[in-house]
């Protein structure tokens, strides 16, 4: 992982003389009308496990967050629709990240269990196209991946905590539809062009570029 850092580093060393350190603003990035709450220093991803993209750039999720600098904090979204197993998908990931804060594992961290979370359902939707007979089985495929049983499953998604997570989703997602997802929102109030994003590099650049504004 160290090698991996050090190459995407070079090549965002490249991005940047090429760019001379200057982003424009509605080509690169947007600024957000309402900045989102208590987002301040983070990156946040908006992502649906139903999209196609969305579970092309988690395989690049491990490089992005890699290079974050320690204090940045990400947040993984997930946009709930109407779609079959949606909402369910939202509270694993919610019961996930609480379970990673009790365990004082950072989001960043490899070990991170919503990651494992994340890998699992993006592979059994996208790669293995399993088909799950009800929501009750959907949710027990996350148990093992997020080391809980049914109850302590259910007592964390009804804690306060998640409470607050699962109000803070919305009021993110309500910017998906500029774009769609995947999107990716720096300090709460600059949103990444996706369409204009050349590669890993560029996406890192804009990034830490968009984390010092």
């Amino acid at each position: 992982m160290k090698i991996l850092k050090f190459v995407v580093l070079f090549f965002c060393l490249l991005t940047m003389q090429s760019f001379a350190n200057n982003l424009t603003l509605g080509v690169d990035y947007i600024i957000l009308d309402k900045p989102l709450k208590d987002s301040q220093n983070s990156v946040i991803e908006l992502f649906n496990v139903g999209c196609p993209h969305c579970a092309y750039y988690n395989g690049l999720l491990p490089m992005i967050l890699e290079i974050l600098p320690q204090d940045t904090k990400f947040l993984p979204y997930h946009l709930t629709t109407a779609s079959r197993f949606h909402k369910e998908f939202s509270d694993i990931v919610v019961v996930a990240l609480l379970k990673d804060k009790h365990n004082n594992t950072d989001t960043k961290s490899p070990n991170a269990l919503y990651k494992k979370v994340l890998n699992y359902y993006f592979n059994a939707i996208h790669k293995e196209r399993k088909n799950w007979k009800n929501a009750q089985l959907f949710l027990e495929d996350s148990y093992p991946l997020i080391n809980v049983n049914q109850q302590e499953f259910q007592q964390l998604l009804n804690s306060k905590e998640a409470k607050e997570i699962l109000q803070a989703m919305p009021e993110a997602m309500a910017y998906a539809s500029i774009q769609g997802v995947p999107s990716f929102i720096v300090n709460g109030k600059y949103m990444i062009m996706s369409r204009n994003i050349k590669s890993l590099e560029d996406l890192i650049f804009k990034i830490n570029v968009l984390l010092e504004k």
